[in-house]
């Protein structure tokens, strides 16, 4: 591919001096050599006794300009060298169009009069410059002018305008998939919408943002439009306002079917991929996107080292081998493990394979399963508090009382088998509150999702083997929330797969690690997506996906990601300690903004279990590092 070249072009200061109430913003004159490039033209002062800033008109080349960006900065120019790097006002691509179409401010056109960008003295507007992304296919050097065309009035607007940008950074899409880029972001300070911009190349589809309320209640979407339609500033049929602790989560929709390698974030149309939405709102309105935090918890690692060590010397220890499963209650931590052996381990385990640890008193209160495993695997707590285990060694799934290890129910007759009494390999259990049904994750060898009743009898079961939608290559973790939906983590596809309880399907989120498949490291559980757990008192999933734990909203939209860990197989959200508390209100994680939670990571090859304080909206705002 031709390489991308950023310059800046720098213009005379005479051109400072324009008077009028018109201003063209642009290329001088210049050749623009064959490839892709990012040029930058200015600066260009504002008409001096101009206040409001009320129209542009993209004035360019259709067939060599890919996309346009208009920075401005305040007060006068102090160098004659172009700076594409200030505030962003105004952004326009070529995309659905054969003659370029602008953007009117007037009451006329905005339905509210008085709308425009502050100009001049006590603005942040004094000087622009202009941003141009090229691709000149010609093969040889082509003569460009291409600008944008601004006019202005001489008083100050009566709603003063700010244009910002929502994006997603982290861009990835797996060859022949449809996926949802999703990323989240919240209101930090309150205003009012005007208009939106969708920009994104030539795989998307639909662009749009969802908002909820401070409560997690959903609101309108804003702007859901096709990314293939002209990108061009569209006004909204009405304003809308957004409050502060709002939420609001941008969707990009793409359809990479017929692509065989991975996509990534780009400025080519051709090759790469973007994922934006532009905002045209009042000056007060300030949103952050990407900003989550995470940290290790050094009190709580520390104490759950110490507690390791003294398992480790105990006479009936073992060393913390590779750690495959955990879970969590609000005084408990659990974790399985299958010390000196592995995955090809034949014989039943010498040691206790399930250590619990005492979130409240910070030591461990035993170890319990002695015996009863051969390859340890799956750990989950069901709403009764019982813990359930798989066993990829025997092909057995055990409840077991979390105190005592005692074994209350066994399921599967130890042969690697499918139908109602056997399974293949199991990997994992979830069990749904209501009616406690028991859900199995079977796994290795049956690629199937095998329910039961709370009493161990056949029910139903549904999945086979293969990547089309509703099949399965290894279910590798599974989880029910609150709305009775059952997620499934998909591994050697790389996806969660979302089901009603009798199976049908609802909803794909594929995983960006799949685009690591066969395409990069030659880890192969980099491109995995082995487990998926739920914090109801959240509404908020942890998703292992390759060497990073994700965590999710209930659309599957990514609030932070975290890592790399040596083969995170298990990651789990804490509850908060004491008495279980009943599931919250939907989103309600929407409502936690500054407030800690944890999660805890179980890693297979770093054999170490790890926990993590969590702050959501306390991270960076101002995204602006790939638009387009």
């Amino acid at each position: 591919l031709p390489s991308l070249v950023g310059r800046c072009m720098p213009l005379p200061f005479s051109l400072r001096g324009h008077q009028s109430m018109n201003l063209t913003v642009l290329n001088p004159g210049s050749l623009v050599s064959p490839g892709v490039h990012l040029l930058c033209y200015g600066p260009y002062a504002a008409p001096r006794d101009a206040r409001a800033l009320v129209r542009f008109q993209p004035d360019v080349n259709m067939a060599l300009v890919h996309h346009l960006i208009m920075f401005a900065s305040p007060g006068a120019p102090t160098s004659s060298r172009a700076s594409c790097g200030g505030n962003i006002i105004y952004a326009w691509a070529r995309t659905g169009q054969t003659t370029p179409q602008g953007l009117e401010l007037s009451s006329a056109a905005t339905g509210t009069a008085g709308l425009a960008y502050g100009v001049g003295p006590g603005s942040d507007i004094g000087h622009f410059s202009l941003q141009l992304h090229y691709q000149n296919m010609e093969g040889k050097p082509v003569f460009d002018k291409s600008g944008v065309r601004l006019s202005f009035e001489s008083r100050p607007p009566k709603t003063r305008l700010r244009f910002d940008v929502l994006m997603s950074t982290r861009v990835n899409i797996p060859p022949a998939v449809f996926i949802d880029e999703c990323v989240a972001c919240r209101v930090t300070r309150g205003g009012t919408v005007f208009g939106f911009r969708n920009h994104a190349h030539r795989l998307a589809r639909d662009i749009w943002t969802d908002e909820f309320d401070a409560h997690g209640a959903a609101k309108p979407s804003i702007g859901r439009l096709s990314a293939q339609e002209p990108q061009i500033i569209r006004l909204l049929p009405k304003p809308r306002s957004l409050a502060e602790g709002e939420s609001l989560e941008l969707h990009c929709l793409y359809n990479a079917s017929g692509v065989d390698r991975p996509t990534r974030i780009g400025l080519d149309e051709r090759s790469k991929e973007m994922c934006n939405q532009y905002y045209l709102s009042t000056s007060a309105l300030r949103v952050e996107c990407d900003g989550e935090v995470a940290a290790p918890s050094p009190p709580a690692n520390a104490a759950l080292n110490a507690a390791v060590a003294k398992y480790r010397e105990a006479s009936e220890g073992s060393p913390l081998g590779q750690v495959t499963g955990a879970a969590a209650d609000g005084e408990w931590l659990y974790f399985f493990h299958r010390g000196r052996a592995n995955f090809m381990n034949t014989q039943p385990l010498d040691f206790a394979p399930i250590l619990r640890f005492s979130r409240k008193h910070a030591s461990l209160g035993g170890a319990i399963g002695r015996g009863l495993f051969t390859v340890p695997h799956g750990l989950s707590l069901d709403p009764a508090g019982f813990l359930w285990a798989t066993d990829v060694g025997s092909h057995q799934v055990f409840k077991l009382n979390a105190q005592t290890g005692a074994v209350l129910l066994k399921l599967g007759d130890g042969r690697a088998a499918a139908g109602p009494s056997s399974f293949n390999k199991p990997t994992d259990v979830a069990v749904e509150r209501g009616s406690g049904e028991v859900y199995v994750a079977d796994g290795y060898g049956n690629s199937r999702i095998a329910v039961f009743s709370s009493s161990g009898e056949y029910l139903r079961e549904w999945g086979s083997a293969g990547s089309q939608p509703g099949q399965f290559r290894v279910p590798h973790g599974i989880v029910i929330d609150s709305r009775g939906l059952v997620y499934v983590a998909d591994r050697e596809n790389s996806r969660v797969q979302v089901f009603t309880q009798a199976g049908a399907l609802v909803t794909v989120w594929a995983s960006r690690v799949g685009a690591d498949k066969g395409f990069g490291s030659n880890l192969v559980w980099r491109a995995h997506v082995s487990s998926v757990s739920y914090d109801p008192s959240l509404d908020l999933f942890a998703v292992t996906e390759g060497s990073n734990v994700i965590l999710r909203s209930a659309s599957g939209c990514t609030l932070l990601s975290r890592g790399p860990f040596l083969w995170p197989h298990d990651a789990i959200l804490l509850p908060p300690l004491g008495p279980a508390t009943p599931p919250a209100l939907a989103g309600s994680w929407r409502a936690n903004a500054g407030r800690p939670f944890s999660f805890a990571v179980a890693e297979l090859e770093g054999k170490r279990v790890t926990q993590y304080e969590v702050r959501l909206g306390s991270g960076r705002a101002g995204l602006q590092s790939m638009y387009g």
